[in-house]
């Protein structure tokens, strides 16, 4: 539009001294060629700029620019027409600036401005070496080098052009590839402001953090964080220049696993490495001595000995000889039951068992085998609710002769041993078994669950046994999917508590009234 009333000033302020047709002429191509610029501005205006250009289209554009500077430069010598020197050198001073214009504005296309400038100067110039003189001339002159100079800075700000646009590019694929490697890392980088705000974040860290800012101090190294979902990682910040900081998480949870596993192993290496000293320990004192009972006593009975016995003693020393073989018998099971259980070759079959029946037999037992032969010294209770139980015989009883074993042997003089059947507050059938002994400090109630711990370790110890007791036990009853639960104090006694599971109860096969008193009863025990 400017160079529309320009060019208007121009050829009115001309047709004073050339035909009006000429002015005319002249101003034809300019005012054409802004037609042409506005309507291409308001048919393209919202368009998106072209993806790429192609070499038609380009060789299109330098075609139309020769054709435009021919127009224009060949009009402008109807302008001047037979004017005075001074009009033309006007004439060509408004030309040069025009074509200046135009090749400041298509400066990014030398090849274009330079066809333009070329068609639309040269005319003039040839006009004034016609037309002679010293101004003629001298304009002509000035019209060369005007248009070697044109030409020039534009082929220097195409260059200047090329390079900026060069060095953005690859300034842009450079900030495209180092995006490309901090999204495709496996560790979490987050770029963050002097006021903590988030500038950049890669997916990893976008997966593990979401929209929360992680909590850090800048120059941190190597910071073990545990996430909420279990992962470990570890975190180092540094500081920018500008105040801001950069954080680094690293996935550390297959390390932490494998320390994990390594402390266990560690642990499990230590309760190993103690285990067979207490085994040594302990098999050394219980089988030596019953050896040294049987090997001394039999020594005397032999037909060899010159010592003679009565009948009373050879008695009494098989008898010694007996319990002690009994007693190395039974060290002998339990060696071989615990072998049984921690190789898995302990084979449970739940039956229907009477309870009273399962721990009339699992007393007498245990009672024999403490040289305990009356029964009056117990205080048995079994509750309705458990008359019946679905369980594995033999494993069952052999956890129930262990604990009455035990509640026996620590049990103080003159006392009974209380056992009592029923359902605990989830419903869920037990046996417990209580003494009134000694008791077991507290620290020690999970530490007797050892295989081969003793209570006093000591060679003097008052009570023998391979200490794998209590071990079997809980084993056996978590193979019945129960537990074997100890509950002591120190100077009153210790209850061992067999629980078993829901699954061991025969309620199912009663009739359905039997069914509503016992559920009636289970609630109002709860």
């Amino acid at each position: 539009m400017i160079n529309l009333f320009n060019g208007l000033l121009v050829a009115v302020g001309g047709a004073s001294n050339v035909p009006t047709s000429n002015a005319a002429i002249w101003y034809a191509p300019i005012f054409f060629m802004g037609i042409v610029q506005i309507t291409s501005w308001w048919r393209f205006r919202n368009a998106p700029p072209p993806a790429k250009v192609t070499g038609s289209y380009l060789r299109k554009a330098e075609i139309a620019a020769l054709a435009t500077g021919v127009c224009w430069g060949s009009a402008s010598i109807f302008l001047v027409g037979d004017g005075e020197v001074s009009h033309l050198l006007f004439v060509w001073m408004m030309q040069a600036g025009m074509a200046a214009g135009l090749t400041s504005l298509l400066t990014p296309v030398p090849r274009i401005t330079a066809r333009f400038a070329v068609a639309c100067l040269v005319p003039v110039t040839f006009a004034n070496f016609l037309r002679g003189g010293d101004y003629g001339l001298t304009i002509a002159m000035l019209g060369i080098v005007f248009l070697a100079a044109l030409i020039h800075g534009s082929i220097n700000s195409y260059g200047q052009l090329k390079s900026i646009v060069a060095t953005g590019h690859e300034s842009r694929s450079s900030r495209e590839r180092l995006a490309d490697a901090i999204e495709s890392s496996n560790d979490a980088f987050a770029f963050f402001d002097s006021d903590n705000k988030l500038l950049l974040a890669n997916a990893r860290h976008r997966d593990w953090f979401g929209n929360k800012t992680p909590h850090f101090t800048t120059g941190e190294e190597s910071v073990p964080v545990l996430l909420e979902n279990g992962r470990w990682l570890m975190r180092s910040s540094r500081d920018t220049g500008k105040g801001g900081a950069v954080v680094v998480h690293t996935d550390i949870s297959a390390l932490k696993t494998r320390e994990r596993e390594l402390i266990e192993a560690q642990r499990e290496a230590v309760e190993a490495d103690a285990a067979k000293s207490r085994f040594l320990s302990t098999m050394s004192h219980e089988l030596r001595t019953p050896m040294n009972i049987i090997l001394g006593f039999s020594k005397l009975m032999t037909g060899d000995s010159k010592i003679k016995l009565s009948n009373e003693e050879i008695r009494e020393y098989a008898d010694n000889i007996h319990t002690s073989g009994t007693h190395l018998l039974k060290l002998i099971n339990d060696i071989i039951d615990y072998s049984k259980v921690g190789l898995n070759r302990v084979t449970i079959n739940p039956v229907d068992l009477e309870t009273e029946t399962l721990l009339t037999e699992a007393i007498t037992l245990a009672a024999g085998f403490e040289n305990q032969m009356s029964l009056e010294s117990f205080d048995v209770q079994i509750s309705s609710k458990v008359s019946q139980l679905y369980v594995d015989e033999t494993a069952t009883k052999r956890i129930l002769i262990n604990l009455i074993t035990n509640a026996i042997r620590f049990n103080k003089p003159d006392t009974k041993v209380v056992i009592r059947a029923g359902l605990d507050t989830e419903g869920k059938p037990f046996i417990a078994i209580r003494d009134f002994g000694e008791g077991i400090p507290e620290h020690k109630l999970e530490a007797v669950f050892e295989a081969f711990y003793q209570g006093d370790a000591g060679l003097d110890r008052n009570h023998g046994g391979t200490g794998l007791g209590l071990t079997l036990c809980r084993h056996l009853a978590r193979m019945l999917s129960g537990d074997v639960i100890l509950k002591s104090r120190v100077g009153v006694g210790t209850t061992a508590i067999l629980s078993l599971p829901r699954s061991c109860l025969r309620s199912g096969d009663l009739p359905d009234q039997q069914n509503k008193i016992e559920k009636s009863d289970n609630q109002r025990v709860a």
